[in-house]
């Protein structure tokens, strides 16, 4: 009897190997053709920073997006994130404006940059509606004139996707990526190339299979599963004690209290005791909080 794959592909080290190693071009494109929708489909993309073991082996705080370019130059930002917290869409515009102007190189001017496009997958729901995707562009409100070769940010929320089995056929490529990202841990490869048989699916199956079957990956693979699990749970009890906190002592001191808290344990840090913030003022742990971010920021670069 044939196994399930049981690797889930949005665990940011799965997901990284599917769309970011060379050699699994077609799954990327198809992704992003399929997110994008541009009027003529990306035909071909360069990687910029291509998938690699090491890089999982020397950082647990590794930046796992995957990057690439097209022969326009256009430049391709994708992530995949578990933990969708209140500030990810500051979050989000600030990594694509360092993606957009981190292209400008000594002696070159404004006019080189390129269209930068950062890609969200989200496994949680960010905004309060039932929209799977949406698009944010620089945009006037009047003339609705778009600033071209700029930025934009595309979000896709695959907690809004229900859709079983029986609706792949019929459901758009980018469902059937939000079905194939969220599910196909559940499925045999011999289910999931009769469900989407499509190249870049079959692609990404016979990648993601592979992890299950070489020791090394699959080992890479369940620790950084666990890291990711953990990093929610522990954001998730932080959140909820930064609610108790707020309760007893003033919800403004109670959250500064929580976000300490959380970021010295995203950097893997002793973490602060209620106690000893206590003594701090509201001051000093604001200052506390952005030299931690800061430092996160750094650690993901």
């Amino acid at each position: 009897m044939a196994m399930k794959i049981g690797i889930r592909a949005w665990i940011d080290f799965a997901f990284r190997k599917i769309f970011g190693k060379p050699g699994n071009e077609v799954c990327l494109i198809s992704l992003l053709n399929a997110v994008l929708q541009f009027p003529d489909p990306i035909e071909s993309v360069e990687y910029l920073n291509p998938f690699g073991m090491k890089d999982f082996e020397t950082d647990k705080l590794v930046c796992v997006d995957v990057k690439a370019t097209d022969r326009r130059g256009r430049v391709f930002v994708i992530e995949v994130q578990i933990v969708v917290h209140a500030s990810f869409a500051k979050r989000a515009v600030f990594y694509a404006c360092q993606a957009y102007t981190d292209q400008l190189r000594v002696s070159q001017g404004y006019k080189d940059l390129k269209a930068t496009y950062s890609i969200c997958i989200l496994m949680r729901n960010l905004w309060d509606d039932d929209q799977l995707h949406h698009q944010f562009q620089l945009v006037d409100r009047e003339s609705r004139r778009v600033l071209e070769e700029s930025i934009e940010i595309h979000t896709v929320e695959l907690a809004k996707y229900n859709g079983g089995p029986s609706d792949i056929r019929d459901a758009s490529v980018l469902e059937q990526w939000s079905y194939w990202i969220k599910n196909s841990s559940e499925h045999t490869v011999e289910e999931l190339r009769e469900l989407l048989p499509g190249l870049g699916f079959l692609r990404a199956t016979v990648e993601l299979n592979a992890i299950r079957e070489i020791t090394e990956e699959k080992q890479m693979y369940d620790a950084r599963e666990k890291a990711s699990l953990d990093i929610q749970s522990n954001l998730m009890d932080a959140r909820q004690e930064g609610i108790q906190i707020g309760e007893q002592r003033g919800e403004q001191r109670g959250k500064l209290k929580a976000s300490i808290q959380i970021y010295e344990g995203l950097l893997g840090e002793t973490v602060s005791s209620d106690s000893e913030l206590n003594d701090q003022s509201l001051e000093a742990m604001e200052a506390t909080i952005a030299q931690l971010q800061r430092r996160l920021r750094d650690r993901s670069s």
